[in-house]
């Protein structure tokens, strides 16, 4: 065969078997590359959008009320000092400011869990239900105070004929149980707040605390009982600083008094409540 008409035999038969070779593929198109498996590496791009849609829930999760794992308000002052003071025979006194501002709501969403069992739960009598509330939420927020009991839920002794004190909340502090009294050193501003009457009331306070703690029954028996003194002024917070060492000391036995003053909480003091930011009329 003469050489011109072989090389064009062979040309021949070699464009054929390429022509095959590509109609076995009818999926590839003219000049691509096949990426193989990691051809599906295209469809990542799709990930930055679902990344950025969890980045989306978790910051709307943020901004719902009842993600909220802080204070309503804002607490300054001594904080986180009670787990301390469990073992000691002898009493306390601890001072902090809670701020309320125009705009917060005392409304359950914006509460701890147990705030919330709180906001919910019968006492046994008064109008007391904010300050019990705020006072666990300040125990909760500064020392890691969990809810054991409302105050209808601690048992007691059957009654005799002594008081009948009952403490308003059963918590933990640093694995301890402790009692939490709760009261309010408030009246109207036009009546003004004298040093007679915190001797009054944290008497009485004091003696029920000191009662409760004889009466209690073992499964509920706290190691130490916290006295949780609400101020709404200037004057009914330095009346109870200056009165509170003065008491006898039987008196003031092992307990652990906070005194808290609010500014912007007449919630806490009157009913029905103000908005927050703003104090009883």
């Amino acid at each position: 065969m003469p050489r011109a008409r072989y090389l064009a035999a062979l040309f021949f038969v070699w464009t054929s078997i390429f022509a095959s070779a590509c109609a076995s593929e009818p999926g590839a198109a003219p000049g691509a590359v096949d990426g193989g498996p990691e051809g599906d590496a295209g469809a990542a791009v799709d990930a930055g959008d679902a990344g950025a849609a969890v980045g989306d829930a978790a910051a709307d999760a943020n901004d719902r009320p009842d993600a909220r794992d802080d204070i309503l308000g804002t607490l300054s002052g001594t904080c986180g000092v009670i787990a301390a003071e469990l073992a000691k025979p002898t009493p306390a006194f601890v001072e902090n400011t809670l701020s309320f501002a125009a705009g917060e709501q005392y409304a359950k969403p914006y509460l701890t869990p147990g705030g919330q069992t709180l906001f919910d739960a019968a006492n046994a009598g008064g109008s007391s239900t904010e300050s019990e509330v705020m006072s666990f939420e300040v125990l909760h927020h500064c020392d890691g105070a969990t809810l054991l009991k409302t105050e209808t839920q601690i048992k007691y002794e059957a009654p005799d004929a002594g008081s009948n004190a009952i403490t308003d909340i059963l918590v933990e502090i640093a694995g301890q149980k402790v009692g939490v009294s709760v009261t309010r050193a408030y009246k109207p501003a036009n009546l003004g707040y004298t040093d007679a009457d915190a001797v009054t009331l944290l008497t009485k306070k004091l003696e029920g605390v000191n009662r409760s703690s004889e009466r209690v029954l073992p499964a509920d028996k706290w190691v130490k009982q916290v006295l949780h003194v609400f101020a709404a002024t200037d004057a009914q917070e330095a009346a109870v600083r200056r009165v509170w060492p003065t008491l006898d000391a039987a008196l003031r036995a092992d307990t652990v008094v906070v005194l808290t003053r609010t500014t912007g909480g007449g919630f806490v003091y009157c009913d029905p409540d103000p908005a927050l930011g703003s104090e009883c009329p």
